[in-house]
């Protein structure tokens, strides 16, 4: 009885002291302990470089494995000496693909701004074809505010080709022979009912430009070729900005779909023979 009268005494001052330390805890000192400290969830690691000049290292995620098409790139940045997160700074993307006699880049959306996101900043790269990392690289450039130095790393990655297709090529005779890609961003995961539907428009300019598209008008048809019949209550995506058009498509029962685009510029059609192909399980 001694022992438990003991034993029971220990745990009560125990328990005060851990009391008074956590009241002793500024609001700001609380917050700071139980932050979680932010990661990428279920994302995939595509790997890390060195940025020479810049005094720091980047980490590079995706949502997914890289694939013809939309991806979605998040980096995290630190320093290269003592670790620490690097939040503040203007970073840019150039990706490249080396087909031995020639090189070619692909559209890229840069993160906005110079301050990281939860930790990370936010980038796309629209890659226009498949390759191993012997072919396909990624070059970062980083201006560091932390100490103002620049500087540039690079990786090589590979690329997939993406199945069914999420990104199409091809040239608009009715529109001055224009190279357009477009690319799949919305639904990843169709399902019965309403799904947001984004695309996003590029115009091959040259080789290294690829310039959004922002003045056409998209129409789009959902047909499913085993019953002959298409979907109610659909809305046409328009343009939000920097070559992103957003709608609303109606799948009515699972299989296979198609789901056309008629593309207009200044209310002539000049492309219909586009479409996304997807499959409802």
């Amino acid at each position: 009885m001694k022992n438990f009268k003991l034993l029971l005494l220990i745990v009560v001052v125990f328990l005060s002291i851990s009391s008074c330390k956590k009241s002793n805890q500024t609001p700001n000192e609380e917050e700071a302990v139980n932050e979680p400290t932010p990661t990428p969830n279920n994302f995939k690691k595509i790997g890390e470089t060195y940025i020479v000049g810049a005094k720091a290292k980047a980490t590079i995620y995706s949502p997914k494995d890289l694939e013809t098409g939309y991806n979605e790139i998040y980096i995290a940045l630190n320093d290269s000496i003592d670790g620490t997160s690097l939040t503040n700074g203007t970073l840019s993307l150039t990706p490249l693909m080396n087909m031995g006699s020639m090189t070619h880049g692909c559209p890229v959306e840069n993160p906005v701004g110079n301050s990281a996101v939860d930790g990370y900043f936010k980038a796309a790269v629209i890659f226009s074809m498949p390759g191993s990392s012997s072919e396909w690289s990624l070059k970062l450039n980083f201006l560091n505010n932390k100490n103002g130095l620049s500087g540039n790393g690079s990786i090589n990655i590979n690329v997939a080709l993406s199945s069914p297709a999420k990104f199409k090529s091809t040239t608009l005779a009715l529109d001055s022979s224009k190279k357009v890609f477009i690319s799949l961003i919305e639904p990843t995961a169709p399902k019965v009912g309403i799904n947001n539907f984004e695309i996003v428009l590029h115009q091959k300019y040259n080789s290294n430009y690829y310039p959004a598209i922002n003045n056409y008008s998209i129409e789009i048809i959902p047909e499913m070729p085993s019953m002959n019949h298409g979907s109610p209550n659909n809305v046409n995506p328009v343009n939000v900005g920097n070559g992103h058009y957003k709608g609303k498509v109606n799948y009515t029962m699972t299989g296979l779909w198609y789901v056309r685009l008629k593309i207009y510029k200044n209310g002539s059609v000049i492309s219909s023979d586009q479409y996304f192909e997807m499959t409802l399980n």
